[in-house]
C-alpha cells in the first residue's frame, strides 16, 4: 500500500538515503534518482480542467488519446469516461460530433479492455 503513495515513497527514499551515507561513509558514490509513478493523476487531471476551463475541448481528447500507451488500460480507460462525464456536464457550445465520436471510441477500448 506505502508504494502507491507518492508522499511516502519519497519520504521512504530519503531515510534510506540518508541510512545509507551514515552507514557507508568512505565507499563509493551514490546518486540517489527520485522517479514518479507513471500514473500520476493529479497533474493530468489539473491540465484537464484547465483546458475544460478555457473551452479547449478538441485538446483536452487529444491529452487524453496521448496517455493510451502512458497509464495502464483501466487508468486511461478511467480517465476518458471522466472526461465524457465531464464535457457532458459542460455547457453546449462544444461540437456534439466530438464527443459522440470520441465517447464511441472509448466504448470501443472498452470492449477491447475485457476480451
Amino acid at each position: 500500500m506505502e508504494d502507491d503513495d507518492f508522499l511516502l515513497r519519497q519520504i521512504k527514499s530519503i531515510a534510506e538515503g540518508f541510512g545509507y551515507l551514515a552507514g557507508k561513509k568512505g565507499h563509493e558514490k551514490t546518486e540517489i534518482v527520485y522517479q514518479q509513478q507513471q500514473n500520476q493523476k493529479g497533474l493530468l487531471y489539473t491540465k484537464l480542467d484547465d483546458l475544460l476551463l478555457h473551452k479547449k475541448y478538441e485538446a483536452a481528447i487529444h491529452l487524453v488519446y496521448e496517455q493510451k500507451f502512458e497509464l495502464d488500460r483501466n487508468s486511461y480507460y478511467e480517465l476518458g469516461l471522466w472526461l465524457i462525464e465531464k464535457l457532458k456536464r459542460d455547457d453546449s457550445t462544444m461540437n456534439p460530433l466530438l464527443l459522440q465520436e470520441f465517447s464511441t471510441n472509448m466504448d470501443k477500448y472498452k470492449d477491447k479492455r475485457t476480451s
